[in-house]
């Protein structure tokens, strides 16, 4: 998988990552019937489909903080899905991303997975297994799934505006190229901060409680100052981010 590349300081860009994992966690974005393949590197440059790009009617909305270079995406098989039990009570928490929008006042949690992205199942597994996560995510956000190797049409609200995407279309905007990624945005669809990679239910919900107190409003989302604050609050409340396995 590519390293997302970012305009940050060392420092804050260890904080992306999901706590306690590699990069390697997580799964480079295939289309659908496919499956992933270990050698990505040397495949992501052979076999390539570059996600159209938006057109004047459906406008991107404002990038999201982490900035990475558009990554092509690899044709393979049809991937496995997870256990239709689990996917069951993950889809009574997270909406499946037909229409994209904050509720109820509620910030807006993006989160982009592969059915045969073994973290991406292991995040679902988390959220419906972990009843005070599951709460923490309904409680706090507005939570959207999406399955970023599927090819499906999205209402997303930008700006006021209902636009009319498509899941290549919204996995360019955020410069994806691996799974999971999860985005988190205020009530206004507006990009707060990214975390590629699984993340630990313990991290999660420090991470909703983060948001939800609103540590970072006020600050700048394209300097690294979120990040930066994120860093500190995963500090003050036991959360080691940004040491991998080894």
């Amino acid at each position: 998988m590519k390293r997302t590349t970012i305009a940050l300081s060392a420092a804050v860009a260890l904080l992306i990552v999901g706590c306690g994992n590699s990069t390697k966690e997580a799964k480079v974005i295939t289309e659908t019937k496919a499956v992933a393949t270990p050698a990505i590197r040397a495949s992501v440059a052979k076999k390539t489909e570059v996600a159209p790009p938006v057109t004047s009617k459906t406008a991107a909305p404002e990038k999201p903080v982490v900035q990475t270079p558009k990554t092509p995406v690899p044709v393979a098989k049809a991937p496995k899905a997870a256990p239709i039990p689990v996917l069951s009570k993950f889809y009574e928490i997270f909406s499946d991303g037909a229409q994209i929008a904050p509720k109820d006042g509620k910030p807006l949690l993006l989160v982009f997975g592969q059915p045969a992205d073994p973290y991406t199942q292991k995040l679902q597994t988390d959220v419906t297994e972990d009843s005070e996560l599951a709460k923490a995510i309904t409680d706090t956000m507005t939570p959207v799934y999406i399955n970023a190797a599927a090819e499906k049409r999205h209402k997303f609200l930008h700006n006021g505006e209902m636009m009319d995407v498509d899941t290549k279309t919204l996995v360019s905007i955020y410069h994806l190229d691996a799974t999971p990624t999860l985005i988190f945005m205020d009530d206004k669809s507006q990009s707060i901060f990214m975390v590629p990679g699984y993340m630990p239910p313990k991290q999660f919900e420090v991470t909703l409680q983060f948001v939800k107190e609103g540590v970072w409003k006020g600050k700048d989302r394209k300097n690294g100052e979120v990040y930066q604050a994120l860093k500190s609050y995963y500090e003050a409340h036991g959360i080691q981010v940004g040491k991998g396995k080894k």
